[in-house]
């Protein structure tokens, strides 16, 4: 219903090489071993290459996972297309913790990196978007931001 309603919309069509700009393969490696779900079989569709198909679906909603998993050419060579229900139990293998996992790191990473970026007066700029933070009015902290 909210994407009916526009509220959530795909990126623009760019994203996801500017994405793969960013994100090393070390990087989802790292989040693989850390939340020990690194293959250690070889399979058609390995947990590597799983990352990048979430990365991809979540960014583009509007396509189909069959579409992804042919656009970024992420099966190994073998017999055959690989079946809608291989792709499932491959995103079921991974679980959720290393999408977190890299979620964490690297937020952290982009979120300090913008913010040394963008320092205003000195201090670290962090957006807060639609939200109202209520504070102690008091004339210590207000004199400052006076100048």
């Amino acid at each position: 219903m909210a994407r009916r309603m526009g509220l959530l919309p795909s990126a623009d069509e760019g994203a996801f090489e500017r994405l793969c700009e960013q994100l090393e393969p070390a990087g989802v490696e790292a989040a693989l071993e850390a939340t020990g779900t690194a293959t250690v079989r070889r399979r058609r569709l390995p947990a590597e290459q799983v990352v990048w198909l979430v990365l991809g679906m979540a960014l583009y909603r509007h396509r189909s996972i069959a579409e992804w998993v042919e656009r970024l050419d992420l099966v190994l060579p073998g017999a055959g297309p690989v079946a809608p229900s291989a792709v499932a139990q491959a995103r079921c293998r991974l679980g959720s913790q290393p999408m977190q996992w890299l979620f964490e790191k690297t937020a952290r990473k982009w979120g300090q990196e913008s913010a040394r970026r963008h320092m205003w007066r000195g201090l670290a700029v962090y957006g807060v978007d639609g939200t109202t933070v209520r504070v102690v009015r008091r004339q210590e902290f207000l004199t400052p931001l006076r100048h």
